[in-house]
């Protein structure tokens, strides 16, 4: 056989075999490609991430707005509760809501700012739509408000009866017996628009709102509106007893004239009425148990109307022995009656016609 044939088959033939081996490795290589591929498209993030990205914001919208609403509210809750103590620092630095008085000067004005901030956050409100609770919420606090601002104004217009009332008795004490009826009806007077404001307060609040707020709750509303009614009570009935004092010193000073014109007949009928009506007076006031408003100037009519009393009951024994001849027991009965004056040191200081009197009287008897 030719060698240099036979070399040539041989070659082919060992070339046809690793021809046939390399196709088989690319055929088994091509499915790890695939997969590689289909891996990374697994892998990509950006279909799974973006509905996440938009819920988030969805949901900061939706919620922004309530909580500005809540905020809100909470800042009026806060004015609100700073005028309660705005209103008790006038009653000084230990005092509270409750120990505000008639007796106690109060400017509303000069009290009302927090209010007035408390209503800005009302207004600002009309901005924003309110769910139905939050809506709620806001006409309890409006309700909080005008209680607190009819209180306030109450106070104020209290204040107002309770400066007429020392005025007439400053009157009464600087012996201006004729203008006592126009002080009484100046008191009635003042008393009036307390009595308005009152009325609104009680007409167009109610106590369950107070829960509202962190310094009052429910019951301080029916004790502050017990506290108004009070104080006008008395102060309408002390003015009545500013008037029968009057009256009561009036018939005291003709049972003084009468007596010093030796009619002792008619002396002892007036200093018997006017003993009377001096313990009608102390008896009204005594039983009483006063308010601040009235509370010093009760203590000074009980003094005086009890000496006032009895140095008349003395005087119309005087007057009683003068009218039936027996002179000679009235210096005794006069000097026991000026006891009884002086029993009261405010005698002295307020009616000075007192005083008159037992200088005028004659150093003997006929």
């Amino acid at each position: 056989m030719n060698r240099r044939a036979y070399l040539a088959t041989a070659g082919a033939l060992f070339l046809a075999g690793c021809s046939s081996t390399d196709g088989g490795e690319t055929t088994t290589e091509e499915p790890t490609t695939a997969a590689t591929t289909t891996t990374a498209a697994t892998d990509t993030p950006t279909p799974t991430e973006e509905p996440t990205t938009t819920t988030e914001s969805t949901t900061e919208t939706e919620t922004e707005t309530p909580d500005q609403v809540t905020r809100i509210l909470g800042l009026a809750v806060e004015d609100l509760d700073a005028a309660v103590e705005d209103f008790a620092s006038v009653a000084g630095d230990d005092g509270g809501f409750h120990d505000l008085n008639a007796s106690i000067p109060f400017s509303f004005e000069d009290t009302a700012e927090s209010l007035y901030l408390a209503r800005g956050h009302f207004n600002t409100l009309s901005q924003f739509d309110l769910t139905s609770a939050q809506e709620d919420r806001l006409v309890r606090l409006r309700d909080v408000f005008w209680f607190l601002w009819w209180t306030g104004k109450t106070h104020e217009n209290s204040n107002q009866a309770f400066y007429r009332t020392n005025n007439a008795v400053s009157r009464l004490y600087g012996e201006e017996f004729s203008r006592i009826d126009t002080q009484v009806e100046q008191i009635d007077e003042a008393l009036a628009p307390a009595r308005d404001t009152l009325e609104r307060l009680t007409d167009e609040t109610k106590a369950e709102n107070l829960d509202e707020l962190t310094t009052l709750e429910p019951a301080d509303y029916g004790r502050k509106v017990d506290s108004f009614e009070r104080e006008f009570g008395q102060i309408s009935a002390f003015a009545d007893d500013i008037l029968s004092f009057r009256n009561a010193i009036r018939r005291l000073q003709d049972g003084f004239d009468w007596y010093l014109g030796e009619d002792y007949g008619d002396a002892s009928r007036s200093f018997f009425r006017a003993m009377s009506a001096f313990e009608d007076v102390n008896a009204r006031v005594s039983e009483r148990d006063p308010v601040a408003a009235i509370a010093e100037r009760s203590e000074e009519f009980v003094c005086l109307t009890d000496a006032m009393a009895r140095a008349s009951e003395v005087l119309d024994e005087a007057a009683t022995a003068g009218d039936n001849d027996i002179p000679e027991k009235q210096p005794d009965l006069e000097s026991e009656a000026h006891e009884a004056f002086e029993d009261c040191d405010l005698v002295a200081e307020h009616f000075t016609f007192v005083a008159d009197f037992f200088e005028e009287l004659p150093d003997e008897r006929a």
